[in-house]
């Protein structure tokens, strides 16, 4: 589940891997980070999926693996994204049936994405559960656990093969969900394979 960046393409010496999320152990880097914001509000009661909706807002992959948990969980769910986002993102939202929200804009437009959010609960505070990647601290503890120690495991693995130290020197992560970052907090830039 990862890949070495050629030193061609760096032009620096360190070498340097990247993970791939499509290999990650849900399936995909975004709907594990859901699965996190979801399943401990189904564990605790704090959500009722037989009177609630799941709302995901997001410019098109969150609200995608969110709306993808709530359908394996029994959740009704209501994805909002930019109307221009790809149509491939809108169809296979409705082929899993999650209800589908187009707002206006594109990925840029994240306030019209809340703003949309924050009318659905003032029309039915009581069925809608807004399920915002930059607030609910699963999106957090998904990433610094599994993509943490997934980062950690791979410098355990390259060490084995000879590569490295066991250590991490540096973590570069896009800020995508808000969430993906926070494998940087584990043990600081350090990630250690022991721990």
């Amino acid at each position: 589940n990862y890949m070495e960046i050629p030193r061609e393409l760096t032009g620096v010496k360190p070498r340097i891997f990247g993970l791939i999320g499509k290999y990650f152990p849900t399936g995909s880097h975004k709907v594990g980070a859901t699965f996190g914001c979801l399943a401990p509000r189904l564990v605790t009661g704090t959500f009722d999926p037989t009177s609630q909706k799941a709302v995901w807002p997001s410019t098109g992959n969150y609200c995608r693996g969110g709306a993808y948990n709530a359908k394996l969980l029994a959740c009704e769910s209501v994805a909002i994204l930019p109307e221009e986002m790809s149509r491939e993102r809108f169809d296979w939202l409705k082929s899993i049936g999650s209800e589908v929200i187009a707002t206006p804009g594109c990925e840029s437009n994240v306030k019209e994405i809340y703003d949309k959010s924050k009318e659905l609960k003032s029309e039915d505070p009581n069925r809608i559960r807004i399920l915002n990647q930059f607030e609910v601290m699963g999106n957090y503890r998904f990433h610094y656990a599994v993509t943490g120690n997934t980062i950690a495991e791979l410098a355990g693995v390259l060490q084995k093969q000879g590569v490295g130290n066991g250590r991490i020197a540096a973590y570069t992560s896009a800020m995508g969900s808000a969430g993906t970052i926070a494998a940087g907090d584990r043990d600081g830039l350090t990630l250690r394979p022991d721990r």
